[in-house]
Formats: structure tokens, C-alpha cells, sequence
């Protein structure tokens, strides 16, 4: 279980990441 919330965490860090890095090359 903490395996699988690790992995979540990381997707929604590198998600959160890219969003931002996308929404301020706008």
C-alpha cells in the first residue's frame, strides 16, 4: 500500500511539475 501511494505521490509531482512548467511558458 505505501508502494502504491509512493508511485502516486511521484506521478502527481511530476504532473503537478509539468503543468506548471507548461502553464508558464504561456
Amino acid at each position: 500500500m505505501r508502494l502504491l501511494w509512493q508511485i502516486f505521490s511521484s506521478f502527481f509531482k511530476i504532473g503537478a511539475f509539468t503543468i506548471g512548467g507548461g502553464y508558464a511558458m504561456l
